[in-house]
């Protein structure tokens, strides 16, 4: 069988498996804007076929088509257009500091009563005046706590800058299953957050959908951070922060922790991945590690009965909990200087 027919007969082959893909939603429809803009190449199939044909070479024609394909649906499936950067939406979530509140309206009923002299004659006096006055009816609280949730899916999450808000979450994202919403509530000076998306309705999503979660903090604010993901990166500077208790649960991960200068408790469950840790050199820490398979470098630390003590541990102006929970990884745990 000579290779030309062969690769026909693949090419249409792999455009069958295109269209399935796209069915079974296990690729997104858009990979045919990928293919379509390399038209070209069907020119230059046809001009090598022209070139080669009857010749040991005729097959190259339709093996150029068949490499062209692949890369179209390849680029697309990694979020890559040919047209420039796939087209992302932009979405930010954020509160005011400052919660105005209702309060039930209260009234209160004024009386005035004018003296009138007495005479005799003319006993007549004034009409009493009586007026309602509505009181204020809204108050002003300024959040003091808060605990934000970030349940999301594959992407980046990188914190580091401040707001004068009391958070900002500015969210990218390709497809509409990933566009970000907020649950909300609080009581006088605390405020609960939750943000997540709806459940993925793909039956596959690439790793490199290139989400990206930007999650922005108030320095006065005292914090709880709970973070659940599949798989992610995560870039996280906390120096400038109170943060005072981080939660991770992720599957494969990179992990890239700054902590905070801040008495805090570190929880981290993941999976397969590399977790970085970076510790100002004013907070003590304790480090507890259960993992299978991992690599360790934690040389500013002792081990006591199973648990990492950092050397500075008693004469630092904070201190921190470290809980390692983790499959095949590499942890690392330096201490740095912080400006």
């Amino acid at each position: 069988m000579k290779a030309n027919k062969i690769f026909n007969g693949l090419t249409f082959l792999l455009i069958g498996t295109i269209l399935l893909a796209n069915t079974l939603e296990i690729l997104d429809w858009s990979v045919w804007s990928n293919l379509f803009n390399l038209w070209p190449l069907l020119v230059i199939s046809l001009g090598l076929s022209l070139i080669f044909k009857g010749k040991s070479l005729s097959f190259m024609g339709p093996l150029i088509i068949f490499l062209g394909i692949i890369a179209g649906v390849g680029a697309g499936y990694m979020g890559i257009s040919f047209e420039g950067e796939m087209v992302r939406e932009v979405k930010t979530l954020s509160r005011e500091i400052v919660i105005e509140v209702e309060k039930v309206p209260e009234t209160e009923t004024a009386l005035e009563t004018e003296a009138i002299p007495e005479i005799e004659t003319a006993p007549d006096t004034e009409t009493t005046l009586e007026t309602e006055v509505v009181l204020e009816t809204k108050e002003y609280h300024e959040i003091e706590r808060a605990s934000i949730g970030l349940n999301l899916d594959v992407g980046k999450l990188t914190l580091s800058e401040s707001t004068p808000l009391l958070y900002e979450c500015v969210s990218q994202y390709r497809y509409k299953e990933f566009e970000p919403f907020e649950k909300f509530s609080r009581t006088e000076k605390e405020a609960d957050i939750l943000i997540y998306h709806s459940p993925i309705t793909k039956k596959v999503i690439s790793n490199n959908v290139k989400n990206n979660w930007q999650l922005k903090l108030n320095n006065k604010i005292i914090y709880d951070l709970s973070v659940k993901t599949g798989a992610i990166d995560i870039d996280c500077n906390l120096s400038d922060f109170k943060v005072e208790k981080l939660y991770i649960e992720s599957g494969a991960s990179n992990i890239n922790l700054v902590l905070p200068q801040y008495n805090s408790k570190i929880t981290i469950d993941t999976g397969v991945s590399n977790i970085n840790i970076a510790i100002p050199k004013n907070v003590g820490a304790t480090v507890n590690i259960d993992s299978g398979i991992a690599i360790k470098d934690l040389d500013d630390f002792i081990k006591r009965n199973g648990t990492y003590i950092s050397h500075n541990y008693n004469e630092s102006e904070y201190k921190t909990e470290i809980a390692i929970d983790c499959g095949v990884s590499n942890i690392d745990i330096d201490y740095i200087d912080i400006p």
